[in-house]
Formats: structure tokens, sequence, C-alpha cells
């Protein structure tokens, strides 16, 4: 499972050529604008959800906006609203969850799949530690849902987060910044796609 984040304090001007570029092989996409308000939150995942020719769209941390847009879901953060309580107002939506140890599984019960980082070192995450392959290894074989891995991904360490376990990676500068979006996110999927994955 490939997931591509538009964190859009970090979108580069070529935004939407990449993510057209590197749609056919993405299977979700997550849109991640917290300091926005409601509004232009709304106008960045119209203009993702054309770009991206009919992937899901995700709305990272805010219900409010996926359910008025009617797009696949949403990812919660984890000091965000349950997925159970989510799950009432949206009963088909596709809802992912951020996690960051073991014990986050129990707050996560209706989601369909996890979010669990940071792996490796990231610019998005100065200072602080990694949480590591091994910690993640234990929460995906915990969890009852696919967990993919986050935070300083790339393709060469991908084969690695698909060995510990994981269902996928999701991953930001990876895409976004690379000079062909497509051929980075087919090395980014391939791991999974030689394991039989749905990549």
């Amino acid at each position: 499972m490939l997931v591509a984040v538009l964190d859009v304090p970090r979108a580069p001007a070529n935004w939407p050529t990449s993510a057209a570029r590197c749609a056919p092989w993405v299977d979700v996409f997550i849109l991640r604008a917290k300091s926005l308000p409601a509004e232009a939150q709304r106008r960045w995942t119209v203009e993702l959800a054309a770009a991206v020719g009919g992937r899901p769209v995700l709305v990272a941390d805010r219900a409010d906006v996926a359910m008025v847009l009617g797009v696949a879901g949403v990812h919660l953060p984890g000091d965000g609203l349950s997925p159970a309580d989510v799950r009432r107002l949206m009963p088909t939506a596709v809802i992912s969850r951020a996690v960051h140890s073991v014990e986050d599984l129990q707050r996560s019960q209706g989601a369909d799949w996890l979010v669990f980082g940071h792996l490796f070192p990231t610019r998005s995450k100065p200072g602080l530690e990694p949480r590591g392959l091994n910690l993640a290894a234990q929460v995906a074989r915990e969890a009852a849902v696919p967990v993919v891995g986050i935070g300083g991904v790339d393709a060469r360490r991908a084969a690695a987060v698909c060995e510990a376990g994981l269902a996928g990676v999701a991953v930001v500068d990876a895409l976004w910044l690379a000079p062909d979006p497509a051929r980075a996110a087919r090395e980014l999927a391939a791991p999974w796609a030689r394991h039989g994955g749905a990549t």
C-alpha cells in the first residue's frame, strides 16, 4: 500500500503534475493542511481530487471537510476524534489513524488502517528520536488492521519496511520532491508488489 501525503506548507508549486504522474501507483492520497481554515482546505482537497483522477482522497483531521465534499474519508491524528465517533457520522468512509505505540491500538478501534511513525529521521520531526522498525513491527503484529509506516521513508528504505511486516508506507518528500514522481512511486510500491501486495 502506498499512501501519498500532500503536506500543504511543504507542497512544491508543481504538485498537481507530480500527483497526476504518481497516481497510478498510489493507493490513497491524504491532504494535510492543519493550519488552514476549512474553506482553504476545501479548495486544496478539490484540486487534489481533480489531479489524481479518481484515486481515494482523505482529509487529515477534518471530518467536516471530508463529509461536505464527499471524498473517500478522513485521516485522524492520534490526539483527534476517535475512529468510532467518526464512523457514526461517516459509516461508509475510509478512516485511517496515526499511532505511535502498541497502547494506541486500544484507542484506534473502528479505523480501516493505521499509520505508524516516525520510522526514520525526517526533516518534519527535527530533533525527535525515530521510533524505528522494531516497534513498528510489534505494532503491526498486534494490530487488527493493516499498518503503514511514515517518516523518512524513501525507495531505499521501503524494502526494510516491507520486511518488518508493515502493509505499506506513507510518504511526503519522497514523491513530491522527486525529479521523476512516477518512478519514485513505482520504486516505493515495488517491495509489496513483489510480495503480492495490493499496490
